[in-house]
């Protein structure tokens, strides 16, 4: 009983999201040094693909004065209600501009750091990316995840899928618009 509830104790402390950013140093990062332009108004230019990312989750709220996120990340249950937040304008407006939108997979995918684990991604360029699912607006045609009916990129691990069906977090939203 006392080796049970020890190895309990020692997996909580190891979660996903408690776990340090570990990057392989001699794999080669996924993104050349200057393809993301830090606009200091909480966005991102990738001149790679010409998008404009959210430097913050949705939820978040970016603090010029000391270039940090403030705030909490909202969390979506289902694909439906992360569709109908990115309609909301005063959810979608980041530093003046208009027309911020959900990525489709392909876009999302554009900036993980395969190089990296918890989270895959550069977290210079994105410093709250958790290691958690992110919503994309492509549909989950194939129901690659059953209990979604949108694709998400897992940040833990880099992955499209949910490799814990038992543990079905509630997918985060990065927004990002064409430049």
């Amino acid at each position: 009983m006392k080796l049970k509830l020890c190895l309990g104790v020692i997996a909580s402390l190891l979660s996903a999201n408690t776990v340090a950013q570990t990057c392989v140093q001699t794999q080669t990062p996924s993104h050349q040094d200057g393809q993301f332009i830090d606009r200091k108004d909480g966005t991102l230019l990738d001149v790679t693909t010409n998008l404009l990312w959210s430097k913050c989750n949705l939820g978040e709220t970016y603090n010029q004065s000391n270039d940090t996120c403030d705030g909490t990340a909202i969390k979506y249950q289902n694909w439906q209600d992360a569709l109908i937040a990115t309609e909301d304008s005063s959810l979608t407006t980041i530093a003046g501009q208009v027309g911020f939108r959900l990525p489709n997979i392909k876009e999302l995918s554009s900036i993980v750091d395969y190089s990296c684990t918890r989270p895959a991604i550069n977290l210079t360029h994105f410093p709250t990316t958790t290691n958690e699912p992110y919503w994309t607006n492509t549909p989950d045609a194939h129901k690659i995840n059953s209990d979604y009916d949108g694709l998400i990129i897992d940040f833990e691990e880099a992955l499209e899928v949910i490799t814990d069906p038992g543990d079905i977090p509630h997918p985060l939203v990065r927004l990002v618009k064409t430049f």
